[in-house]
């Protein structure tokens, strides 16, 4: 079981680019604790000394106890008393990885391509989003996208603390609010949930780089919460590729092709699969991810992103 403050990194399926060398599938189901998973050593930092993420209070968990969950949400509460958390955003002291006042301002829901997640105006109104005009003439391989809200500051804040400072509570936080926000949509737009959740996977490389995979850490918890399978190693990264950042839009596509492969032993014929990543820029990485889906029987590809370029 992973806690907050861990300092060991998982290792395989990522929220980004990686061919994981470990075959493994998680269950997550909503009332079970985290299963069975396999880390990598985080890189040292500069100085030889531990990792200090001053930006959040690593909280505690307690572990799984069947029968006693009242007593561990007391328990909880009375940790988050005594240990308080500061916001990562705002730096504000009380009990939340981000405080309710950076939520709610931030991360307030806005109408968006139900397709893509582009922002299409407040006049658009939130419920029933259509489909922007990109996507009605040029449909791209994934059915539909779900994002929390801009890639733009400060809500990038959460993003870059947990991808490069390795603040892990922002991953459960960044899970939970996306869970909230796919209930919502599932009461407003129909939305079903998948049957299997996956990381964008790195590359070896960046996985031994970094030490964790940002959208795996993000993927785990999500699972458990939608109550859904999370399958780790779904993706297999079949090369290591520039990053995507560099590029303009036609070089990422042709960056991407064939990076991707369904991984050992998975079979996604008939199914409805999540993916999940940190950040969705121009959509070419989850779109080539979602396209190898398809052509192995996937029937439906449902993206889950913490933030969206706009």
């Amino acid at each position: 079981m992973q806690g907050h403050g861990q300092t060991r990194r998982q290792e395989n399926g990522d929220g980004g680019r990686s061919d994981a060398p470990v075959r493994e599938t998680v269950c997550a189901p909503a009332d079970s604790a985290t299963g069975p998973q396999v880390y990598a050593p985080a890189a040292a930092p500069a100085g030889g000394g531990p990792a200090s993420h001053p930006a959040s209070t690593p909280a505690l968990h307690l572990p799984a106890c069947p029968g006693d969950s009242t007593l561990r949400q007391h328990a909880r509460r009375w940790m988050r008393a005594l240990l308080p958390a500061a916001c990562a955003l705002c730096g504000t002291v009380q009990d939340e990885t981000v405080c309710a006042g950076c939520a709610a301002e931030l991360l307030a829901p806005l109408p968006r391509c139900r397709c893509c997640a582009r922002p299409l105006g407040r006049a658009a109104g939130p419920g029933n989003a259509p489909i922007c005009s990109q996507c009605r003439y040029e449909p791209p391989p994934f059915d539909a996208t779900l994002a929390l809200g801009d890639y733009a500051s400060p809500q990038d804040g959460t993003v870059l603390a947990l991808k490069f400072g390795g603040v892990l509570p922002l991953a459960d936080w960044l899970a939970s609010e996306l869970a909230s926000r796919w209930q919502a949509a599932s009461a407003t737009c129909g939305l079903t949930p998948p049957d299997v959740l996956a990381p964008i996977p790195l590359s070896p490389r960046r996985l031994a780089e970094r030490g964790f995979n940002q959208s795996w850490e993000i993927a785990r918890p999500l699972a458990r919460r939608l109550g859904v399978r999370a399958a780790p190693t779904l993706l297999a990264r079949l090369r290591d590729t520039p990053a995507q950042a560099t590029l303009d839009l036609a070089a990422r596509q042709a960056n991407l092709q064939d990076a991707f492969g369904l991984g050992p032993g998975h079979d996604v014929a008939g199914l409805h699969v999540g993916l999940v990543d940190d950040v969705m820029t121009s959509g070419a990485t989850l779109g080539e991810a979602a396209r190898v889906l398809k052509a192995h029987g996937a029937t439906r590809v449902t993206l889950l992103v913490a933030l969206r370029t706009p």
